[in-house]
């Protein structure tokens, strides 16, 4: 499944949960959902998916200004469980950053490759700081709650700690040479 399939389908999800106008989905993207996905993109999907007749939109007025308040179609509906049970059943390569810079570490030397990855590694800790933070209360890591965007919360959780064992890993092989 591509990228834009994935957040369409993100996208669908979340309004088959509520209908919400483009800053509140916004809202909920940076605060809830572990994927990035900037704000150009998700109202160009959003756009897209209602030419496509998955999403329709009401306009409503919020003082002196009128928001469109996006509500998921029966088409959408069938669209999301398409997308769903394909994305599922599906194993599809992604990239993960950073995997040809890792390819390429033996350019340079071990002294500074470790400098390099340390820093690359408090960044991930600095991120998963914030991310524990952004889910306290959604649910804890390694509790096998079937809910909402739990499974989600956790699949990023576990990828985030394999990233910082095997950075640990490069480290020391790096230190021992």
């Amino acid at each position: 499944m591509s990228m834009i399939n994935e957040r369409k389908l993100l996208l669908l999800g979340l309004l088959r949960q509520t209908d919400m106008h483009g800053y509140m989905l916004n809202a909920h993207l940076d605060s809830t959902i572990p994927i990035a996905m900037k704000k150009p993109t998700a109202y160009n999907l959003l756009e897209i998916m209602e030419k496509d007749g998955w999403i329709t939109h009401r306009d409503e007025l919020t003082g002196n200004r009128a928001r469109k308040v996006y509500t998921v179609t029966e088409s959408g509906e069938a669209m999301f469980f398409k997308l769903l049970r394909h994305q599922l059943s599906a194993f599809t390569p992604g990239e993960h950053p950073g995997m040809v810079s890792i390819g390429f570490l033996d350019a340079i030397p071990a002294p500074e490759a470790v400098k390099l990855i340390r820093n690359r590694k408090s960044q991930i800790e600095n991120y998963i700081a914030i991310f524990n933070k952004m889910t306290e209360g959604k649910t804890a890591p390694n509790n096998h709650h079937h809910g909402s965007t739990n499974l989600a919360i956790e699949y990023t959780h576990r990828a985030l700690t394999l990233e910082m064992q095997f950075l640990d890993e490069v480290i020391k092989t790096l230190e021992d040479s």
